[in-house]
């Protein structure tokens, strides 16, 4: 491998280090800070395997060698300006996401579009490291938020930030209301602030919840929990008094948590998709996306538009899924993309040609988001759509889900959504419509059965996941329901449409990639 090549790795790997370090770490590092050293890595491409143990972080693919870097050299490999005449035509502005109300919207419901698990000024490691300068909210970094909520379109926010930054605001302080730019506070019956409705420029309005992250993800609190220390421990206790506050309880970065250590919590839901766990050095899958991450990151303007890097990213979580297709076949519980922002990876380390840091919230809200099917567009319809449910996660980076449909129906033709729980019996069909599809793009679309092993099956049990249905057609797929399970959709799109923005990677990344999760139907 050239030295050229190797730095950009070195580059690129001690970036990814950082990034799962300031991302998933609940105390300061410094080992971000530290631009002194750097991790070395050689990428084989043509290593056998990519399959193996998710600990087992010794194979061919990854050689790591720890080093300290001449700080001239490191310059040098951050040093990724261009002249604005090698721009090439294709990397222009991409477009904003449109107004969920401009979608076709969904059978008897509206779209909600936004964002789970987010960190603001109120988490000690958001904005650089530096959330609070001498103690008052840092003002850039906080107005980067709140355009990045606007110019993407979202319809709802929950934020969740770190405890011991939280428990020093208000719910008012916590939900980023600004009364001079027209924010309206959100009360209860009782007159508690429990959410903010940020005002856009555009008259684009933002529902925002209070949240917390650390051991447990609560989200939506109506009242401050009485006991500070459940934000931080891994219990049942924890999770009722959360709950008790009002809280829908959540839990981030399942890649990291065993079925054993998750199941016997109570949660409300937990991640399925989290951008960390595709490059979490103590996973498997880093193994996967660091050469195509170089590979895109060394290409400059020759490669893909900035925006579009998600694309050398992306991998389905398979941990999570796992874990997730465990819990399903007995109890509830709610799968969403968790986007964990935070603004804070240093932006020499990932200087894109466009001279936007790649980790921008405008950026990075775009790449993913959770759709959900709303009665109400308040906070208390949310509420109600995600305890029922009724949500796809969708990285609308490749395409809104305009026209999906999930449902069953009954031998009297009455129709159950995403989300239901309804006892096995004859005459269920269920039935999946396919979203539109950009024009030139092709989809696989998968039905999953996943049900216990005999009705009087233990959860730590085996399960059975049962693949009903492969197809790229675009028309509804009807499916009889022979045997009670938790059934739910995987869709894979294949960008074909956006080769004209990804540059001389078209080849490398016009691949079947993940689109859209269901949330299950559950027939039990």
């Amino acid at each position: 491998m050239s030295k050229t090549i190797l730095m950009r790795v070195s580059l690129v790997c001690f970036s990814l280090v950082c990034f799962f370090l300031v991302a998933c770490d609940h105390e300061p590092t410094a080992a971000v800070n530290d631009l002194d050293q750097t991790v070395v890595v050689d990428v084989d491409r043509s290593s056998p395997s990519l399959d193996g143990s998710l600990d087992d972080m010794s194979g061919a693919a990854l050689d790591l060698d720890l080093n300290v870097a001449d700080q001239g050299e490191f310059a040098l490999i951050t040093d990724l300006e261009v002249e604005a005449d090698m721009m090439l035509n294709t990397h222009i502005s991409r477009p904003e996401p449109p107004a969920t109300s401009r979608l076709v919207q969904p059978h008897s419901f509206t779209w909600g579009r936004g964002l789970i698990h987010m960190h603001s000024v109120h988490s000690h490691d958001a904005c650089d490291g530096d959330p609070k300068p001498n103690g008052e909210p840092n003002l850039p970094c906080l107005q980067d938020l709140r355009e990045a909520v606007c110019s993407s379109k979202l319809d709802f926010m929950l934020l969740t930030d770190h405890p011991v930054s939280f428990m020093e605001v208000d719910f008012t302080e916590a939900t980023l209301h600004h009364s001079e730019s027209g924010d309206q506070l959100i009360y209860d019956s009782t007159g508690r602030v429990v959410g903010n409705r940020l005002k856009c420029s555009d008259s684009h309005e933002v529902l925002i919840a209070p949240g917390t992250e650390s051991a447990l993800m609560p989200v939506m609190f109506r009242r401050r929990p009485e006991d500070q220390t459940w934000h931080g421990t891994r219990a049942p206790e924890s999770v009722r008094g959360l709950r008790e506050a009002g809280a829908i309880v959540l839990h981030a970065h399942t890649e990291q948590r065993s079925f054993e250590e998750l199941w016997p919590l109570g949660l409300d839901g937990f991640e399925i998709y989290n951008l960390h766990a595709n490059v979490n050095p103590r996973s498997e899958q880093l193994r996967e996306v660091l050469p195509d991450l170089t590979t895109v990151l060394s290409a400059g303007v020759e490669g893909p538009h900035p925006d579009l890097s998600l694309l050398a990213i992306l991998r389905a979580n398979r941990w999570a899924l796992s874990i997730w297709d465990q819990f399903i076949p007995h109890t509830r519980a709610l799968g969403f993309a968790g986007s964990d922002i935070h603004q804070n990876l240093p932006p020499r380390l990932f200087q894109t040609y466009d001279g936007e840091r790649l980790d921008s919230y405008r950026r990075l809200t775009r790449w993913f988001a959770n759709y959900v099917l709303l009665e109400e567009r308040s906070l208390e319809g949310l509420r109600e759509a995600l305890l029922a449910g009724r949500l796809y996660s969708v990285f609308h980076l490749l395409g809104e889900p305009e026209g999906i449909d999930f449902y069953v129906t009954d031998q009297s033709n009455s129709r159950y959504e995403m989300g239901s729980e309804l006892p096995f019996q004859e005459g269920l069909t269920v039935h999946f419509q396919p979203p539109h599809i950009p024009p030139n793009s092709e989809i696989s679309v998968r039905v999953y059965r996943i049900s216990k092993r005999g009705e009087n099956a233990q959860p730590s049990e085996e399960i059975d996941k049962v693949l009903l249905i492969e197809s790229s057609e675009l028309n509804l797929i009807s499916l009889d329901v022979d045997q009670p399970g938790a059934y739910r959709v995987e869709v894979s799109q294949t960008p074909l449409h956006l080769i004209s923005e990804l540059g001389s990677l078209a080849e490398l990344l016009l691949r079947p990639t993940i689109w859209i999760y269901s949330n299950p139907i559950y027939i039990r």
